[in-house]
């Protein structure tokens, strides 16, 4: 297997430490990130979508399209309280939340569209909201 940047590899044995992950589990949490890691890193296909929750978090999605569905490989929450949240290849999850492995669903969701620029000028500065 290929190896992750020493803070990234520090932040998924210690959280599987904490979780009392198997070593199944924690080998399956590892291919998943060096999937979502090699899809981030892709070429292909790429959509962007935002949505504000029922309890006023900005949620905007980057996906990649793969195997016939659109992959999250970002998700960036933005709570009221200024609360952010980034999930990617590098934290998949935390003791808040995690990227989703649901295929993104436009419809479903009810996402609005975003351009790369905004996804990336939130993700790069999470002052920037999609409700003010």
């Amino acid at each position: 297997m290929s190896s992750f940047p020493d803070d990234v590899e520090g932040y998924y044995a210690e959280l599987a430490e904490r979780r009392g992950w198997s070593a199944e589990t924690s080998a399956a949490i590892r291919a998943t990130v060096e999937l979502i890691r090699d899809l981030d890193r892709g070429t292909a296909s790429r959509t962007y979508g935002a949505v504000v929750d029922d309890y006023g978090t900005d949620w905007l999605y980057e996906a990649v399209w793969h195997e016939r569905e659109w992959v999250v490989v970002r998700q960036l929450g933005m709570g009221e309280d200024g609360e952010v949240r980034r999930y990617w290849w590098q934290r998949l999850e935390d003791d808040e939340g995690m990227l989703t492995d649901q295929s993104l669903d436009r419809e479903e969701w009810g996402l609005r569209p975003l351009t790369r620029e905004d996804f990336y000028t939130a993700w790069d500065d999470p002052g920037w909201s999609l409700s003010a």
